[in-house]
């Protein structure tokens, strides 16, 4: 099994190649085209059959984007056990032999591998490991990123540590706090650049003790009230980071140093393991927020299918008279034309991330704008009930265009229908969906049982419940 794990296994085009179909019989066809539901086309990602129909489902949001589906992004949900992981993962896969570039926001342990569930899945599709992140970097390879890093511009790392903060504290920062970590900020970048080196959040927290006096006078502060406005701010990232003589910071070894050199966001897949990250923990939602921002800095950078970045593109000019333009080709990579790389962001457990609303904040941003950035986000959570309903919870529900349930236990399928406004029936039909089959909702057309169907290696890639098997059923 752990040998199959670690192969490349799902290069060869054909385990998931489209064949010819064989339909149904004239007559059942009769019966089922007063009430089915359009096909999605036959561009994308084999997802499995329609069982009303039984046709083939197949779905992208890339390919279908237009009048019927607004926006790539989509929402999985449904009791443990029901095929949500399986799903995703297969999608995630054909997606990648698609061209599609994926990252992974992996929090599902597999114990008896001491790794994510995602980890076997991205070396075998893109021969990376994961990007593995550990309290106390106690691991080998254990990675670290720097809110400070260069590549995060200026203004957002300002509004990072100062969410990193917030999120520590347990509340906002007032006016005075807010300035004195600005101030402090800049003094970091400032001392650090005249040592010749890339500033961290340890300096912030250095810089907050002892402020300049000069800095104090322009605000109209006192030295001592300046270092008051920003001392409560140094104990947070204290606290979080730790220092030398101190390693049991919640941070320490994640966020403290600067960016490791094996977080490489060219990756074709990308999984980013947090497994050993408490759910639910401060550490937990900190880290999340800037493995985002980092994301949104540097790996959704504009770029072409072809690897070549816009600048290298040619200018055709469509209208003389207002001057418009778009990018053609570029010659030297032998493109003919500028199409933008389309990318896939997973979100596992996203329920730490819609409950949190400074989370759910910063994936609004990616939601409300992947058009833009040729982004499909994909959440996956168990219950709409175990996520509050603040208003930005609230936005980042409405801007997932496709919705797939799974099934649910009566009082969790009526919440969901509720709050998602699907039809009276779906709450009833919901608990009767059998293991591997969901009701898909894309646009706004429903598709009440979508069966998804599994290639053997798939299945030894993709199953996420081996714990649970015996020995009998192991060995058979």
């Amino acid at each position: 099994m752990n040998a199959l794990l670690d192969r490349a296994v799902l290069s060869p085009r054909h385990q998931t190649v489209r064949r010819a179909l064989h339909t149904a019989t004239t007559a059942s066809q009769a019966l089922y085209l007063p009430v089915a539901p359009p096909t999605l086309g036959s561009a994308g990602a084999v997802i499995g059959r329609e069982l009303y129909s039984g046709k083939a489902f197949v779905y992208c949001p890339f390919s279908s984007f237009g009048d019927g589906l607004p926006g790539g992004n989509m929402i999985v949900m449904g009791d443990t056990g029901r095929g949500k992981s399986s799903l995703t993962k297969t999608y995630a896969a054909r997606q990648f032999r698609l061209g599609r570039q994926v990252v992974v926001l992996d929090t599902k342990a597999q114990a008896e591998r001491e790794e994510g569930e995602w980890a076997a899945l991205g070396r075998a599709l893109s021969g990376v490991p994961p990007v593995k992140f550990a309290p106390g970097g106690g691991v080998r390879d254990a990675a670290c990123v720097n809110p400070m890093d260069p590549a995060i511009s200026g203004k957002r790392q300002t509004e990072l540590i100062r969410t990193i903060v917030e999120l520590g504290l347990g509340k906002r920062l007032d006016e005075f706090a807010g300035s004195a970590l600005r101030l402090a900020i800049r003094q970091a970048r400032e001392g650090a650049e005249a040592e010749g080196r890339v500033p961290v959040l340890a300096d912030v927290a250095a810089a907050l003790r002892s402020p300049y006096e000069g800095d104090a006078s322009a605000k109209q502060r006192t030295p001592a009230e300046l270092l008051s406005d920003g001392l409560e701010a140094s104990y947070v990232l204290d606290r979080l980071c730790g220092s030398d003589t101190d390693s049991s910071g919640d941070l320490t070894g994640m966020l403290d140093g600067p960016t490791s050199l094996n977080v490489e966001l060219d990756a074709s897949m990308v999984v980013f393991d947090l497994t050993r990250i408490p759910s639910g923990s401060v550490a937990m939602t900190i880290l999340v927020a800037v493995i985002s921002v980092f994301l949104e800095e540097v790996w959704l950078h504009p770029v072409c299918e072809c690897g070549t970045d816009p600048g290298e593109h040619d200018r055709t000019t469509v209208d003389t008279a207002s001057g418009a333009w778009e990018l053609g080709g570029n010659p030297r990579a032998g493109c003919a034309g500028y199409v933008q790389r389309k990318r896939i962001l997973v979100c596992e457990e996203a329920w730490h991330i819609l409950g949190t609303p400074q989370l759910a904040s910063l994936l609004e941003k990616f939601l409300k704008f992947a058009r833009g950035f040729g982004l499909s986000c994909i959440l996956i959570v168990h219950h709409l009930t175990d996520i509050d309903d603040s208003s930005e919870t609230q936005a980042a529900l409405k801007m997932a265009d496709t919705v797939v349930v799974y099934s649910m236990k009566h009082a969790e399928a009526a919440a969901t229908v509720a709050r998602l406004g699907l039809p009276s029936w779906t709450a009833e039909h919901i608990t009767r969906l059998r293991r591997g089959i969901a009701l898909w909702k894309v646009g706004e057309i429903i598709y009440p049982g979508v069966q998804h169907l599994l290639t053997e290696t798939e299945q030894h890639l993709c199953f996420s419940s081996g714990s649970m098997r015996d020995h009998a059923t192991a060995t058979s």
